[in-house]
């Protein structure tokens, strides 16, 4: 590796690898792209820091050179509750110092002493991280559970809607079947009502035919009669004259 490269592995917002660039949508698609690189394990550096996949979750504070100032075997509430009265009497001591005498040696070894006491603070509160990933973990869980039960009693109640408004409409069909069935007459009567419809039909058709030939009848009888009245008068005005 050449000092460009650890410089940009060391920065704070190192640049991506260039070999990003091979990983484009068709490469991807016909299996051209360079495989992903195995799962790291033992010792390797990331951002210029030393880690080991086979160290624990949480590092004791004698791996990384700090002084335990409670036992392996403890109480986390008790020794936390010890090592923040010991902070705030730390940090009065300190700030009497400070107002006594400034320049006093004492004040440095008063800083060191909190920055030990805090350090073992945070320690403790770590070791809660895997109760609190569990913890969360477990509510999330249960979040989903209500959210699924809510949804299944949600999509009970519409399937009993559902079923019930489809047992009306089959309800309802049956009636209008049954009144339908009621009104239809029999196929005999219907077949005797239609040749009746027939036969109405035609003697109205006659009927009708019979009229015309009246009515015709009727006009050329009129039509006669002013012939012959016109006949008459035009008679007896020659015989005037």
């Amino acid at each position: 590796m050449d000092k460009g490269e650890v410089g940009v592995s060391t920065s704070t917002y190192p640049d991506p690898p260039p070999y990003y660039k091979l990983y484009t949508d068709d490469n991807v698609k016909q299996g051209s792209a360079p495989k992903p690189p195995p799962p790291i394990e033992g010792k390797y550096e990331m951002f210029g820091q030393p880690f080991d996949t086979n160290d624990p979750t949480i590092n004791s504070l004698e791996a990384q050179g700090i002084r335990r100032l409670y036992p392996v075997k403890h109480n986390c509430q008790q020794e936390l509750k010890k090592l923040n009265h010991s902070i705030l009497v730390c940090f009065l001591e300190l700030l009497d110092i400070l107002i006594n005498n400034p320049a006093s040696e004492q004040r440095i070894q008063k800083i060191e002493n909190l920055q030990l006491l805090f350090v073992n603070m945070h320690h403790l509160i770590n070791e809660f991280r895997p109760h609190q990933a569990r913890e969360t973990l477990r509510v999330i869980m249960e979040r989903q559970k209500v959210q699924r039960e809510e949804m299944i009693a949600a999509l009970t109640r519409a399937m009993e809607t559902a079923q019930k408004r489809l047992l009306d409409c089959k309800v309802v069909a049956e009636k209008l079947k049954m009144e339908l069935e009621k009104r239809k007459p029999p196929v005999a009567m219907e077949a005797k009502h239609i040749e009746d419809m027939q036969m109405d039909t035609a003697t109205s058709s006659k009927q009708d035919s019979k009229d015309l030939d009246n009515i015709q009848n009727s006009d050329y009888e009129l039509c006669d009669f002013v012939n012959s009245y016109i006949q008459t008068v035009e008679e007896s005005f020659h015989q005037g004259h």
